[in-house]
Parts: structure tokens; C-alpha cells; sequence
């Protein structure tokens, strides 16, 4: 059954066209991913759908006795209702009869989203923004319409609850509208692509996954037209050069011909479909280098690092990083991921533990509001060359990769938006030639092109990268580890975000089957899952710090090989210290990693493990 259909949908802004000809249909249980670069109209188009704007021209016929339910980016930033307020309001609307159950499905989606008894008598105002975002979708859903429009519901969600809604999406048999830069969950979730770009609209039949066979798809579309327009363009010029040789010898007798074939390639070209694609444009032939070729040597390791305010965030959190290695750290919000990159980058002091850095690696810590250090006056080629490391056809071509290309360079920074003012610091970023990043969700507020140029420039990138991020495409391209901060527990994943993903969901695939808590200290609070992945973790982690601890003592003997050592006998004094005090941690850290192997062996040997 169809629910919409429009026909020839056209959005202006003042004198300027922002899409024409949008023909849609959509039919029940169809889930669509719209998606386009920002400014392509993809909002303005939702707000039509949802009858909030009006067309400039074109019609929207939607289907007679069915309901719908739209969730703006910012459904409920200004509201000054409380959550409980929130809840009565979903409420009023249920019949009598249906009311307990309702009642008892919106207070568990609330539970699944975090919000406890306490949490009921707060304004929404007071949440985050992605508790307001919460609120506000558990509001939608429990509205029950038939279908429903849902713009960004991805922003300000943590992995777990995007996780959440993808499954219940990909359950629910209505029909959903979604805007969304999250590629992972249009993969997981669309089950058709619509495409807004450069004021035209297209439609796509991708099949699984979605996004990536999207792109497959309008890459061949692309060629196609990018072909068609050549083929033409040579046609065209084939006839004009014929017209141009005629009009020189012109006489009474050849003229019909002449103006005959002037009015054929005249309405040939009054036909022509487009210029060549926008998007065909050159590629950006600049690579990134750390200032150090990667090597096998550590860029920094971190010891037992603790941090609590009014609950502990983690303790004992210990982990390397290698040069030209990627770790990403994930978690839920509030869990301490931004506060861990801050003390790895310095900006903070933990309660306990150390973070040590290689002294011969440069490093760039990109926050979340990094785009507040611009200089206003500069323009963006002026802030890029800031770095001091970079030539100017360098910046541009950094800049072209973030979508500010051309004039757009000599602009200055106060004329550009928040979300390109943070492009062009991430620009500026990636024009330091540093060994190691620090990045925290460098792809909030950008689009999906931008996203890919800029996992373009970081796959290009030779030093190491340490990433906070919920953006789970970037995280599976880019990421070799994974470390999870998760309630003050945490381990180290090996593998990739792929792994990570794949143990994720069979934790919670066991809670939902009532694994049995252990009985025994602080294994008593973690399913068998999370105990045999914190296990793994410490293996690895101590299997890494023997190898460290070998290869010091390596270097300590070499040493020891070379006459002009003992010319300095301090040094000598010292490196014999130190390699008394290596070859006691080696037992010591010998000992740890056996018994921990061996309860590893234990319990992944088990059957009881997964019961």
C-alpha cells in the first residue's frame, strides 16, 4: 500500500533553487536512508513530507486514514516539560484498555535508554543532548503512527543506543523516512536509498547492505553520465566544425544546408540532460606523513590510569600504542572516553597512573570544540598554512578534501559555518606532521562526503591514530583495536571494530538469555563473556609487556657490548640498575601472565561458560 507519493517537489531559498522534480513513492514497511550533502535540501525535504512547509511547486498526496510521526534534529531542545510530563503526554492518546501495556513499554524503552526513577521529574532542558534525543524518541515510537520521518535520529546517541534503535527498526514492519550520515545504520537498516545532490533527485534499489551498494550504484551511474556527456560533447563539436567548413565556402546554393543542420544541432542541444556530474571533479593528489616514518617503537603507554568525580569513570587502565597503529575507544556517554584522551593528550591529570611518551613523537590532540582555536580574520588556506608545514597548493588541496575548495580557500574564517569551521580545523590538523593523533569525534556536524574524504586522508596517514568516535564506519575502517570503557570496567580488543562489534553483540546476546552472575569478588558484577574478554585482555596486554621488557634488556646487553660505555661509569652504574630492576619485573610479570592463562584455559574450555 502506498502511504505518499509526491510529484515534482521543488524547494527554493529566495532566488535560489535548492532541488527540483522529486518523485518519490513510498509504500508500506519500505525503510528509506535520504541521503546528500549538506545543503542539498534533505531537511527542507522531511519538513515538506511532514506537511510543516509548503512546496514551491509540486504535489503530496498521502494515503487516506494513516498517521505519521516526525522527529526534527531538534525535537526536544526547547521544550520546558519534564520527563514525566513527556510520558503522560504519549499516554493521553491510548485507549483505556490498551493503556498498561503502553505504559509498560514506553517506561522500558525509557530503561533501555538510560533514564532511572530519578530521572522523571527533571526538565528535559537539564539532560544532554542526547538524553533530550532519547526522550524524545521513545516519545515518537510510542505514538504508534503508521509510518514515521525521522530526521538525524542518530545525533548525540552512543553506540549502545544506536545499536538499540537499529534493531528495533530493522524489526518494526512500518515504513520509516530516514536522514542519516551514520552509514553503518543505513547499511544495517535501509532497505532503499533516495539521493539528494546538486538540486537533483534519484532513487536507488540497492539491496544489502544498503549505503555500500549505494555507492557502488551511483558510482556506475556517475561513469554513465560522465560517458553520455563526452560521447555528446564530441558529437556536438563534430557538428559544429562540419557547420564552420560549410559557412566558409557559403553560397545561394548550400545555404538550406547550412541553416538545416544549424536547426538540427540546435535542437540536439536543446535536449542534451545535464553538464558533466559535479562530482566528477579532478582528485586531490595529496598524501599525509607523519614526521617520522612508522615504525615498530611505541608512541606512548599507559599504566593504571584512574580517574573518578562523583562516581569512579575507570581504574587500572593500561594499554600501548605502537607508531602507525589505530585504537579506537568506545563506550557509552558519560563513560569517560573524552576524559581518557584528555589525559593522554595532558590537558589532564589522572587520579593514578602514568601516561609515558616516546620523546621522540610529536603529537595533535583535535577535541570535540577544537574549531573554537581558529583565528577568525584568517582566511582558511591562511589557517591551514598556520601549521607552518604545508605548502599553499597543499592547503588547498587538505581543504578540498574537507569540501572548501576553490574561492571558498581566500574566504575568512568568521564567513564560514560552525560545521565548516570544524573542517577546516581538521584541515589544519591533518597539515601537522605529526607521529600521533588524538582525535574526539572528528566527524561531528559533518556530512557523509566529508566523512569520506576525511577517512580518506587518515587511511593515507602513516602515524598513529587514538580515536573517540561513534561513527562506526570510520571506527571499521580505520581501527586495528578496540578499547571499551563501559560502567568502570574495560578491556582491549584486538581485531578491529569488527570484533569488537561481533563480542558486543554476543554479551548481549547471553544477558538476554539470563546469564548467571558469578559468585566470586569482582567477576560477580560481569557475564562469563565479559570476564573471558577481560581475561584475553590482560593476557594480551601482559604478553606485550614481556616482549618489551626482553627486548629492553636486549638493547641494556648490546650496550654492554660496546667499549665506549664504560668510559661513562654513571651510565654504567645505571643500566646495570635497570637491568637488575627489568630482570624482576620479567618474573614478576611471568607470573601474572601464567595464572591468567591459566584461568583463561579454564573457563574458555567450560561448556558452563555459555549456559
Amino acid at each position: 500500500m502506498e502511504l505518499f507519493r509526491t510529484a515534482g517537489l521543488e524547494c527554493h531559498y529566495g532566488a535560489r533553487e535548492i532541488f527540483a522534480g522529486v518523485d518519490a513513492v513510498l509504500s508500506d514497511g519500505e525503510r528509506i536512508g535520504l541521503v546528500g550533502p549538506n545543503g542539498a535540501g534533505k531537511s527542507s525535504l522531511l519538513r515538506m513530507l511532514a506537511g510543516i512547509d509548503r512546496p514551491v511547486s509540486g504535489s503530496i498526496v498521502r494515503s487516506r486514514d494513516t498517521r505519521f510521526g516526525y522527529l526534527a534534529q531538534s525535537a526536544a531542545d526547547e521544550t520546558e516539560a519534564t520527563l514525566q510530563e513527556i510520558v503522560a503526554a504519549a499516554l493521553a492518546l491510548v485507549p483505556d484498555m490498551d493503556w498498561p501495556l503502553q505504559n509498560k513499554k514506553l517506561r522500558a524503552m525509557l530503561d533501555a535508554f538510560g533514564f532511572g526513577a530519578d530521572d522523571y521529574g527533571r526538565s528535559l532542558r537539564s539532560f544532554s543532548g542526547g538524553q533530550r534525543a532519547k526522550a524524545a524518541l521513545a516519545h515518537l515510537l510510542i505514538d504508534d503512527p503508521d509510518y514515521l520521518i525521522l530526521d538525524e535520529p542518530t545525533n548525540h546517541l552512543d553506540i549502545s543506543t544506536v545499536r538499540w534503535l537499529e534493531s528495533y527498526i530493522a524489526a518494526d514492519r512500518r515504513a520509516y523516512v530516514i536522514v542519516s550520515h551514520d552509514r553503518y545504520f543505513l547499511d544495517l537498516v535501509a532497505t532503499r536509498v533516495w539521493e539528494l545532490d546538486h538540486g537533483r533527485f534519484h532513487v536507488y534499489f540497492p539491496g544489502r547492505p544498503a549505503y555500500s551498494e549505494y555507492v557502488r550504484q551511483r558510482d556506475l551511474r556517475i561513469a554513465g553520465e560522465v560517458q553520455a556527456h563526452e560521447q555528446f560533447v564530441a558529437e556536438r563539436d563534430k557538428r559544429r566544425a562540419t557547420i564552420a567548413g560549410l559557412r566558409t565556402t557559403l553560397t545561394s546554393s548550400n545555404y538550406s544546408r547550412v541553416r538545416s543542420r544549424e536547426k538540427q544541432l540546435a535542437r540536439v542541444e536543446a535536449t542534451m540532460v545535464a553538464p558533466a556530474p559535479a562530482r566528477a571533479a579532478r582528485p586531490i593528489d595529496v598524501r599525509l606523513n607523519s614526521a617520522r616514518r612508522a615504525t615498530t617503537s611505541f608512541a606512548f603507554e599507559a599504566q593504571g590510569l584512574s580517574k573518578a568525580y562523583a562516581q569512579p569513570l575507570f581504574s587500572g587502565v593500561t594499554f600501548n600504542v605502537e607508531q602507525g597503529s589505530r585504537l579506537a575507544i568506545v563506550g557509552p556517554n558519560g563513560s569517560g572516553k573524552s576524559t581518557l584522551l584528555r589525559i593522554l593528550a595532558q590537558e589532564m591529570m589522572p587520579d593514578a597512573g602514568t601516561v609515558r611518551y616516546n620523546p621522540a613523537v610529536r603529537a595533535g590532540y583535535f577535541t570535540q570544540t577544537a574549531q573554537e582555536q581558529l583565528n577568525l580574520d584568517d582566511t582558511a588556506v591562511e589557517s591551514v598554512l598556520s601549521s607552518g608545514t604545508v605548502s599553499d597548493e597543499e592547503a588547498r588541496s587538505l581543504l578540498g578534501r574537507m569540501r572548501i575548495s576553490g574561492e571558498a580557500g581566500d574566504k575568512r574564517v568568521n564567513a564560514f559555518s560552525g560545521g565548516e569551521r570544524r573542517r577546516i580545523m581538521l584541515a589544519r590538523l591533518m597539515a601537522c606532521k605529526c607521529d600521533l593523533l588524538l582525535l574526539d569525534e572528528p566527524t561531528n556536524d559533518l556530512d557523509i562526503d566529508s566523512r569520506e574524504a576525511l577517512e580518506s586522508v587518515l587511511s593515507e596517514y602513516e602515524g598513529a591514530i587514538v580515536l573517540v568516535s561513534h561513527d562506526r564506519y570510520l571506527l571499521d575502517r580505520l581501527c586495528d583495536r578496540v578499547l571499551w570503557i563501559d560502567d568502570g570496567a574495560w578491556g582491549v580488543i584486538e581485531g578491529g571494530y569488527a570484533a569488537y562489534e561481533s563480542t558486543q553483540r554476543k554479551r548481549e546476546a547471553a544477558a538476554r538469555a539470563g546469564v548467571r552472575e558469578s559468585s566470586k569478588g569482582r567477576s560477580s558484577r560481569m557475564t562469563p563473556l565479559k570476564i573471558i574478554s577481560t581475561l584475553r585482555t590482560k593476557v594480551e596486554r601482559l604478553e606485550r609487556e614481556i616482549g618489551r621488557i626482553d627486548a629492553r634488556r636486549i638493547e641494556i646487553d648490546a650496550l654492554f657490548a660496546t667499549t665506549e660505555l664504560y668510559e661513562d661509569h654513571a651510565r654504567v652504574k645505571a643500566l646495570q640498575a635497570e637491568l637488575e630492576e627489568l630482570m624482576t619485573k620479567s618474573e614478576a610479570t611471568v607470573a601474572h601472565w601464567e595464572k591468567a592463562h591459566d584461568e583463561l584455559e579454564a573457563l574458555a574450555g567450560s561448556d558452563e561458560t555459555f549456559v
